[in-house]
């Protein structure tokens, strides 16, 4: 039996209770088998034990929407690999490895990457968050996804084991086999494009994208399969076809309206802002990395969407919890959930990247709290993330990192 006591911590154990000072926890073979005071845990036999005196000891973060296969600033759920095949995945595996460091254990990746990655990191080949694929996303033609050039027939291709590029399609029988097809390639979930976005460059952010019926297609091939749909939603016209069409998870969010924010709640859907994503895209803008295009969208959505994340904490929507960063070396992740202490509040800031998180993964009864019986996915923090939250978006606070019961990062 694989022994590992976690002593003398300030325990957050996002259940919804008070942090409790003077904790420990004892983790048997991957699994939390007891959570108690410091005096009372009783030392075992065997196994190692690390003393967390003066630390914070908490769930592993976990992050909605990422897009690890996005290695340029300018890229849209995944660009096009030049030439050097090997620097790509190079930096892909980069960006994997560092999320872990950073104290992310289960990440859901938005489209763009191949569930071959997902398959290697659960085989040990890839240090990494457990990720939860989505494949290719599915786009209209014309849509977020439609990367080509005005006159250019020829859509960006997948690299197979590699690069999982945007399919193009139109029309409900082609939604669902392409649905199909990623399911059948391993996807967790299903990603659609619902709406224009910040960096498509031939659609605008208020065009709404995709039939209610296309969408539907997808969802009913999803929950055929036990799996869900999540869409890519900046306005409230997006957000209403999305959810009519039963889809499960709204990204961004950005621009809403209150009936909107409502009605989220009323479908028992969830909404997962992407905070961070605009910080970083702003200071590119002002550095000129920005396209002309995509300038005047990304001003509208940055001062916009941290009105809608409070305007949907008050109607009470299910508040879950990505980045969306994009280029290589993806680092501060941590920082989401700085961005999102302001308008909600720190606790709730990490509930929606632990508890809400698992919830929307379908995954409450593994991860996102520490109790008895949960997987051991664990994080110590060098300081108090309630007292001062920027503590997470630096990856070096993080000096404790366990997945599964096993270490992967220890610098106490």
């Amino acid at each position: 039996m694989n022994t590992l006591l976690l002593h003398n911590a300030t325990l957050i154990d996002c259940t919804g209770a008070d942090p409790r000072p003077r904790t420990s926890v004892l983790v048997e073979d991957g699994i939390i088998r007891r959570v108690a005071s410091a005096e009372n845990i009783g030392r075992p036999a065997e196994g190692r034990v690390i003393d967390l005196a003066g630390m914070t000891l908490m769930p592993g973060l976990t992050d909605a929407h990422v897009h690890f296969g996005a290695v340029g600033v300018n890229s849209l759920t995944a660009s096009s690999p030049d030439d050097n095949l090997t620097t790509y995945v190079i930096s892909v595996i980069e960006n994997i490895e560092l999320a872990l460091q950073e104290g992310f254990t289960t990440v859901r990746d938005a489209g763009g990457l191949d569930p071959a990655f997902a398959r290697a990191t659960e085989e040990g080949l890839i240090k990494g968050p457990r990720i939860l694929p989505s494949g290719s996303p599915l786009s209209q033609t014309g849509g977020h996804g439609d990367r080509r050039g005005r006159y250019d027939e020829n859509p960006i291709r997948s690299v197979p084991g590699i690069l999982a590029a945007p399919v193009l399609v139109d029309g409900p029988e082609s939604v669902r086999a392409a649905a199909r097809q990623q399911l059948r390639l391993g996807a967790s979930q299903v990603k659609v494009m619902a709406s224009g976005g910040v960096m498509s460059p031939i659609d605008a952010l208020e065009s709404v994208q995709f039939t209610v019926d296309e969408m539907q297609a997808a969802v009913y091939e999803a929950e055929m399969a036990g799996k869900y749909v999540l869409a890519h939603c900046h306005t409230s016209p997006s957000v209403n076809n999305a959810l009519a069409a039963g889809v499960r998870s709204i990204e961004h969010g950005s621009i809403l309206d209150e009936e909107t924010a409502k009605s989220i709640v009323e479908h028992g859907a969830f909404m997962v802002p992407t905070l961070l994503v605009m910080e970083v895209l702003a200071k590119s803008a002002e550095a000129g990395e920005i396209p002309h295009y995509s300038q005047m969208k990304l001003r509208q959505v940055h001062t916009q969407m941290p009105v809608s994340v409070d305007l949907a904490a008050h109607a009470g929507v299910s508040l879950g919890s990505g980045t969306d960063i994009l280029g290589a070396r993806q680092s501060g992740r941590g920082a989401e959930l700085s961005l999102k202490a302001r308008v909600i509040g720190p606790m709730d800031a990490i509930l929606s990247a632990t508890r809400t998180n698992a919830q929307l993964f379908r995954m409450e009864n593994r991860i996102g709290c520490v109790k008895e019986g949960m997987e051991a996915d664990l994080i110590a923090i060098a300081g108090d993330p309630l007292g001062d939250i920027d503590v997470l978006a630096d990856g070096d606070n993080v000096r404790l990192v366990i997945k599964g019961g096993q270490v992967y990062k220890e610098t106490i």
